[in-house]
């Protein structure tokens, strides 16, 4: 990755959404496609464009090689941005891509790519794309940046110890920011495209009427279930912690009624003991709390979403056999 620096000081850069030419969103699309389409690893590539002012303009991109063809990424980058520079198209990075399988894009992998990025040029961030949520009908495109905790959290090289995460306060809640995506075409595309539809009818794309509900329901509870299974050491953790606080406060109970009745029978309190239970040892990397706690967050998102769409298909295909359109006569 090249590395450019625009940092101005401490201050966070106040970027507030990502705009992205129709060009660009079609590569990306298309190069994530056909690597599900291949069964390869998840597409990555390198967001081209300009900083204005409080928006990240994106007007061109590339893919990164496969790992399987030996070559090396940051020199394969430098090459392209400098052959870009020569046909005067913009070669400034702003960003990355990547690719994702239903909802299933948090992991350490990326909170370092996107920190070595942010690390680098202050104001990029990384395009999340789905494209079996793409496929259902809906443009499933989101845009992430690392918040300063985090930042901070990753720049530890070290684990995700329970110290560390008390310190700066930070949960899977708040260890990325959202910016708002605008798709924008420019005047002559948007004349072709208007007379392209005059060339190409618009054909009907019923996929979003789909009610088959099961498939993906029982994919996003696997995947919750998979999580669950790696989330069992730190539920242990959680267990026992709840376990000894419970037994303090038992013993803090017996003792006021003992000294209660002890004074009641005009007796001195007993003396002020610590009494020191064995602290609990937390793991020692408690990336399950965090990193695959985000992941059950944006399935049980996902899930949500989903059977709010889903009820109100089912409401509207109900509502059609109660009211039928009527025939003309003779049918």
């Amino acid at each position: 990755m090249a590395s450019r620096s625009r940092k101005g000081g401490d201050s966070d850069p106040q970027i507030t959404h990502v705009q992205i030419d129709g060009l660009a969103m079609m590569k990306i699309i298309k190069h994530c496609h056909q690597d599900l389409a291949s069964q390869a690893d998840e597409a990555q590539g390198v967001l081209l464009g300009l900083i204005m002012e409080n928006k990240l303009e994106v007007t061109n991109c590339f893919p990164f090689p496969r790992s399987i063809d030996g070559v090396d990424d940051e020199r394969y980058q430098l090459d392209m941005m400098r052959l870009l520079r020569l046909v005067n198209v913009d070669y400034l990075s702003v960003g990355w891509y990547q690719s994702a399988s239903s909802g299933n894009y948090i992991s350490r992998q990326l909170l370092e790519s996107q920190f070595q990025y942010q690390d680098s040029i202050e104001e990029s961030f990384v395009i999340i794309y789905d494209p079996m949520k793409t496929a259902a009908g809906c443009l499933a495109i989101k845009a992430y940046r690392l918040t300063k905790p985090a930042m901070e959290m990753v720049k530890e090289r070290g684990y995700f110890n329970f110290d560390m995460l008390r310190t700066l306060k930070i949960g899977h809640e708040n260890m990325f920011q959202e910016l708002k995506v605008v798709v924008r075409n420019s005047h002559l595309v948007n004349a072709l495209l208007s007379e392209l539809s005059e060339v190409f009818p618009e054909t009907r794309n019923l996929e979003m009427m789909d009610l088959g509900t099961a498939p993906v329901l029982q994919r996003h509870l696997r995947s919750i279930m998979d999580c669950t299974d790696e989330m069992s050491q730190f539920h242990q953790f959680q267990k026992q912690t709840v376990k000894q606080q419970l037994e303090k406060q038992r013993y803090t109970q017996r003792r006021n009624v003992e000294n209660a009745a002890r004074k009641a029978r005009g007796e001195p309190p007993l003396p002020d003991e610590d009494f020191n239970f064995k602290p609990i040892q937390p793991p020692r990397d408690l990336e399950a709390g965090v990193i695959v706690g985000g992941q059950m967050a944006i399935y049980c998102q996902q899930i949500n979403d989903f059977c709010s769409q889903a009820l109100a298909k089912l409401f509207l295909v109900d509502s059609l056999h109660q009211n039928p359109a009527p025939r003309p006569l003779g049918q």
